[in-house]
């Protein structure tokens, strides 16, 4: 059993849905830095799909720094660097620019998003085994 829950569905590439479901594993506590990430062949038998999806999908975790390739050993679990925290506003500036957007033509208020954020942050850390 992988330690990151996914239900492939379709209508989104299903290497962003590996890279989704990871992240969100790794939000939540089921993966942690340091933990050993399945190989692409059992990732691969497990959600049926193709070696090179995977692979897509690691590699782009390797390049986004939530995932580290040590030859020889495997994949693990990065350590999620220590940045400033000017530089970690700045990164989330456009992906809550987007939020709220959405948030804007879909009509849900200011107060109904931030029940919306509390709920799914809770949601989120109540998914563990």
């Amino acid at each position: 059993m992988l330690p990151f829950p996914i239900k492939i569905q379709p209508g989104e590439p299903i290497y962003e849905q590996i890279v989704h479901a990871v992240k969100r594993a790794i939000a939540a506590g089921r993966l942690s830095p340091g933990d050993r990430f399945p190989a692409v062949r059992t990732i691969s038998k497990e959600l049926n799909v193709n070696p090179n999806t995977v692979q897509k999908a690691v590699s782009e975790l390797t390049a986004q720094r939530f995932l580290n390739v040590h030859p020889g050993q495997g994949c693990f679990v990065a350590s999620q660097p220590a940045s400033r925290r000017d530089i970690q506003v700045e990164a989330l500036r456009p992906i809550i620019e987007r939020l709220l957007i959405e948030a804007a033509h879909h009509g849900v208020t200011e107060d109904q998003l931030f029940k919306l954020i509390h709920n799914e942050r809770g949601r989120l850390h109540g998914q563990r085994d």
